[in-house]
């Protein structure tokens, strides 16, 4: 599954095992496939009529906790077109949990990624391409790396920020957390030779790996 845009409490769908670059399908009561624009996953640039009101969009995302806002202009970031009304506690501040946070009850998104992820390295770290410990080889949704044996994490991609399509699934695995950086927010990124932490715009869409509070 690829997780949600910084900020927001609703995850969207990952990628189709079968089509690195298609949605996995979402399925209604009645078995048939739910489509875009209905409850099924939805795009819509946040400048478009009725996505913003007074300069944020937090009442559309409510409303529509299923369609992606994206935006490349300015902040770059589905809360609000501008830096002046961004909002750097939805996720929580520091080690205070707020009511977006997507994580169950006990839960929480991790803080900083340096902090969180500090000691994830290419050593530590290893990747693995369809099971087999190599950096090489081709993407795959199976691929992702394995910290001490302990935990796994998807090399799951992205749905990128200027039109929210899904990007580099097999490749990259980006995983947010709670803090930001000046209009970005921190997330831990690695693809089949490299692993760090960094900050990226919010409009993003990456998975979240929760700790416990």
């Amino acid at each position: 599954m690829v997780g949600g845009e910084w900020g927001r409490k609703d995850g969207f769908p990952g990628a189709d095992g079968s089509n690195l670059s298609a949605t996995m399908p979402i399925y209604g009561p009645d078995g048939n496939t739910l489509i875009e624009g209905s409850t099924g996953v939805g795009m819509v640039n946040i400048s478009e009529s009725g996505v913003l009101n007074e300069n944020t969009s937090q009442i559309y995302m409510i409303k529509h906790p299923l369609t992606v806002i994206y935006n490349s202009t300015s902040s770059k970031d589905w809360y609000t077109n501008s830096s002046t009304y961004q909002n750097n506690t939805l996720w929580g501040d520091e080690d205070i949990k707020r009511a977006y946070d997507p994580c169950p009850y006990g839960w929480r998104v991790p803080t900083d990624a340096s902090r969180t992820f500090g000691d994830f390295s290419i050593t530590t770290f290893l990747y693995y391409i369809q099971g087999n410990q190599t950096s090489l080889g081709n993407s795959n949704v199976t691929n992702g790396r394995l910290y001490n044996q302990i935990s796994w994490f998807p090399a799951a991609g992205y749905r990128n920020n200027h039109g929210g399509v899904l990007g580099n699934v097999g490749y990259n695995g980006c995983y947010w957390t709670a803090s930001i950086s000046s209009s970005y927010a921190k997330y831990l990124s690695f693809n089949m030779s490299t692993s760090n932490s960094t900050a990226y715009s919010r409009a993003s869409s990456f998975p979240v790996r929760c700790v416990q509070e």
